[in-house]
């Protein structure tokens, strides 16, 4: 068992990023946090943002100290993000810090909203709190890639996954995809999907797979549901447009809606880019901006390999989600995961950046940052 003590910096801080993770999928547009008080006894307390408009991983902190009976008066908090210094939907951080009488707070992110930022530091040191930034800023900076990107970029933060086989293939030359992965990863993913604000996939899914685009999980939120849809074919009896959740319907600007639509459909208009065979695509960078509008911060994009290729092709891609099954298909005609127009020279390709290996049975999985955004990084 690790032993965490106030100079612990990092050690602590791992611990602070491991209770924020607890906060992905439910709290925003408020970013996860996580945050661990050690008192001068050496006593340790625990807290982080567990649903929007509750309290703050700070004051999560604080209230399990109290209820543990742990003296907060001397103590060091370690938080995964800049407190807060500002009056929302609840009291600014630093506030609460003060008053609980802790006197070194060591945070690992400045916090980019222009509504609070460098707020509850100033506020801390001058009440005379030691402040210190920068602790496993990279690692912080993972974890809060999809919120700092939509306060930079207005954007959500973007993530392509597809399941493959080891010789590439998403289907046979047939069309047959049932099933690539084992059970227990298909478990994992459907999981993943509450860490995110919205899932995508092109209308060639939805007509050729009829999926739910749950997590079918319990404890695990659904994401908005996003369906591409240029020309506005989608079939009425589809499941994801009949089980009374919300759905957007992505068309072309000047298509017609199409009918029979239930009314937790929301069709949204957006103009197009054209291509070389003279037909328009759903321009995807105004798409993300009306996303972003919405506070979606977090898009996960399912599919298929001609929607995953648009994304790609539009430099729309900031992380990918890739599940390997042991399995062979082969076949000049068998369909890999990203079609599009692609790139000229392997110069160009995109690398992983920071890549993450998992087992599950038999399967691996890579998740990894395809660009400094999905690093938590500002665009070059």
């Amino acid at each position: 068992m690790k032993e965490y003590d106030p100079d612990s910096y990092e050690i602590c801080m791992e611990l602070a990023l491991e209770l924020a993770r607890d906060g992905l999928g439910k709290v925003s547009p408020n970013p996860p946090v996580g945050a661990v008080l050690i008192s001068k006894e050496l006593q340790i307390a625990k807290g982080w943002h567990s649903e929007f408009g509750g309290p703050h991983a700070e004051v999560a902190c604080i209230n399990d100290a109290k209820s543990q009976g742990i003296d907060t008066q001397g103590a060091t908090i370690f938080v995964t993000l800049e407190p807060c210094g500002h009056h929302g939907k609840t009291p600014p951080c630093a506030e609460a810090i003060i008053e609980a009488g802790i006197t070194r707070v060591i945070y690992g992110h400045n916090d980019p909203h222009p509504v609070t930022r460098g707020k509850g530091p100033d506020q801390l040191l001058a009440a005379g709190v030691e402040v210190k930034a920068g602790i496993l800023e990279s690692e912080c900076a993972k974890l809060l890639a999809p919120y700092l990107c939509h306060i930079r970029e207005r954007r959500p933060l973007v993530t392509a996954k597809w399941a493959m086989t080891l010789d590439g293939r998403i289907a046979s030359a047939t069309g047959d995809s049932k099933w690539i992965t084992s059970d227990i990863t298909r478990k994992w993913t459907r999981e993943r999907r509450g860490d995110h604000n919205a899932i995508l996939v092109g209308i060639g899914t939805v007509e050729s797979d009829d999926p739910q685009l749950t997590a079918r999980t319990p404890g695990v939120s659904d994401p908005l549901r996003i369906v591409l849809d240029p020309g506005g074919r989608i079939s009425a009896d589809r499941r994801l447009l009949n089980d009374g959740a919300p759905v957007m319907l992505v068309i072309l600007e000047g298509q017609s809606v199409p009918s029979g639509l239930p009314e937790s459909v929301e069709v949204l208009s957006i103009p197009g880019n054209p291509v070389e065979n003279g037909k328009s695509v759903i321009d995807l960078k105004h798409l993300l901006l009306k996303l972003g509008e919405r506070n979606i911060q977090s898009l996960l994009v399912e599919g298929g390999a001609v929607t995953i290729g648009h994304f790609f092709d539009t430099s729309c891609v900031d992380r990918c989600q890739v599940l390997i099954a042991p399995k062979v298909i082969g076949g000049a005609l068998a369909p890999g995961p990203v079609a599009g127009r692609g790139l000229d020279l392997m110069t160009f390709a995109i690398e992983a950046l920071d890549p993450k290996w998992s087992e599950f049975g038999p399967d691996r999985v890579l998740e990894a940052s395809l660009t400094p955004i999905g690093r938590g990084r500002q665009s070059r």
